[in-house]
């Protein structure tokens, strides 16, 4: 089996697995987060939000290829700038 189709096969194998991420929590399955607040999410928004924050050895999110694009609305909205004074 060449290199492509061991990484579907991979793939294929991880998007069909439910899994808890021992570093922070979220719950992964069928490639859908099910974070503790709010709506579920991919796994682009989990690492936009969380892992590449954390970078915890144990993170179950760190493979680019299962991650996908992560898209400028996967992360949290910049604040307004606050006046002081």
């Amino acid at each position: 089996m060449g290199g492509i189709e061991q990484n579907r096969v991979k793939t294929m194998a991880n998007l069909s697995q439910e899994q808890t991420c021992p570093a922070c929590g979220v719950t992964v399955a069928n490639d859908v987060v099910q974070f503790s607040n709010g709506s579920t999410g991919t796994r682009a928004r989990l690492y936009a939000r969380v892992c590449q924050y954390a970078k915890k050895p144990e993170c179950i999110n760190q493979d680019k290829e299962l991650i996908g694009v992560v898209l400028h609305e996967d992360g949290f909205m910049e604040a307004p700038p606050i006046k002081l004074g």
